[in-house]
């Protein structure tokens, strides 16, 4: 699989429905073509998804299965465990944001989903786990 810079053109339909190209960086694997925006805000997504996963483990074996906010996630921890059950429910996400990454480049409006997504997981998942994990380390020193 090859992976390369080129410059391209991005074409979307206004509001109006007008088709406008506008000349973008585009990073190309394969056959697929990627805009640098989209891939970037992908690549975010993804981190957070790995991130959040990785606090969610080290807060369910601090606190507790209880302590997950997601109900159907909390059911699969208890079904199956801590880790398959995130590797697994991770996976899928982040094979979700690979798709909206890729639809990202044709269809602009997907990229302020992404960046919605970006903010929600930031502040409805991450900073939660980050602040319960924090404040215990910080009351057991």
């Amino acid at each position: 699989m090859k992976f390369k810079i080129v410059r391209g053109e991005t074409e979307h339909i206004t509001l109006r429905g007008q088709r406008v190209r506008n000349p973008t960086v585009l990073l190309q694997v394969g056959r697929v073509s990627i805009s640098r925006k989209a891939f970037v805000l992908g690549i975010v997504l993804a981190a957070l998804q790995v991130l959040d996963g990785l606090l969610s483990v080290a807060g369910t074996a601090e606190f507790g299965r209880e302590m997950e906010g997601n109900s159907f996630l909390r059911r699969l921890l208890e079904e199956y465990g801590a880790i398959p059950a995130l590797f697994f429910v991770k996976t899928v996400a982040i094979g979700f944001v690979i798709f909206l990454t890729i639809r990202a480049h044709r269809r602009r409006w997907v990229r302020p989903i992404i960046v919605c997504l970006i903010v929600l997981y930031t502040f409805l998942a991450v900073a939660p786990w980050a602040i319960a994990l924090s404040r215990s380390a910080l009351s057991n020193s």
